[in-house]
């Protein structure tokens, strides 16, 4: 188990592979208030070159944080201090669902510092753009489970059983298609984390309600030089057409389907989301 101390406090990150010469992987979990997993399938990339992964601050093993710090500038902060400490100058940057705010945060906070390319996999880029989309999916669940949803975040009831039980069957179709690991994840200890979800983002993935509810960088999309991936499942909350939409404003945007994956693509599909992205970094770097 590793850590880093930093300015901002303690990070608990997990490194893997050869470095062979090519460039390293940072890969930035989701949330906020997630954790990154030392087991995870993200360390499928590390066949031929590092790949580095941690858990941003306040959650899981990583240190507290007061309720001050949770914001996005804290976060790029930390990953910017990561970098330092870990040596790094060049790297390719990735990141899923919230990772992938982050990576576009730290890209255009930092004048794109270090950062050879970036993968954006289920991207949260448009905070208006998500509640579209989950509207829309909201829409296809059956009236009644629509109600509940409507009437339990009228009423602030988001903590009641049936709000959980709708919340379960959209995630179901959209966040995490698989019941054991969907069960598994549930199970996950992370309290600080799960405070930090719901002060940034809201009591569900379908609602924003916290400090994020505003967030869009969709119209900096267009001062990313680098090379990017979007990377989207067939059914994700995040939405393959509207990760189509920013693919095309990126000056050199590609796009990548996967089907038969939702939201948690690494947990779904990981063999062809490895794949995809070995293929992009090769076609980076040659």
């Amino acid at each position: 188990m590793a850590y880093i101390e930093h300015p901002l406090g303690r990070a608990h990150y997990t490194k893997k592979g050869p470095n062979k010469g090519k460039l390293p992987v940072i890969w930035l979990h989701g949330g906020p208030g997630g954790m990154h997993k030392p087991q995870g399938e993200q360390f499928r990339l590390a066949t031929d070159r590092t790949v580095y992964s941690y858990t941003q601050l306040g959650s899981g093993r990583s240190s507290e944080i007061p309720r001050s710090k949770w914001k996005i500038a804290t976060f790029a902060k930390e990953l910017n201090y990561l970098v330092t400490a870990w040596g790094l100058s060049d790297f390719h940057l990735m990141g899923g669902s919230w990772g992938s705010s982050l990576a576009i945060e730290y890209y255009l906070r930092y004048k794109g510092r270090g950062v050879k390319s970036l993968v954006l996999q289920s991207p949260l880029i448009s905070a208006s753009d998500w509640q579209q989309d989950a509207n829309r999916l909201k829409k296809q669940l059956p009236d009644d489970v629509q109600k509940v949803i409507r009437y339990c975040e009228a009423v602030n009831a988001t903590d009641a059983r049936v709000y959980e039980q709708a919340v379960d069957l959209y995630y179901s179709r959209h966040v995490l298609r698989n019941a054991k690991k969907r069960l598994a994840a549930k199970k996950r200890k992370n309290p600080n984390g799960a405070e930090i979800y719901k002060y940034m983002w809201g009591p569900s993935e379908f609602t924003a309600t916290g400090t994020l509810k505003t967030y869009n960088r969709s119209k900096r999309l267009g001062d990313i030089l680098v090379p990017t991936l979007i990377v989207c499942g067939e059914h994700d909350e995040a939405s393959p057409a509207t990760g189509l939409k920013y693919t095309k404003q990126l000056q050199q945007g590609n796009f990548a389907l996967v089907k038969g994956a939702s939201h948690s693509i690494w947990d779904e599909k990981p063999a062809r989301l490895a794949s995809i992205i070995k293929r992009f970094l090769k076609a980076v770097e040659t």
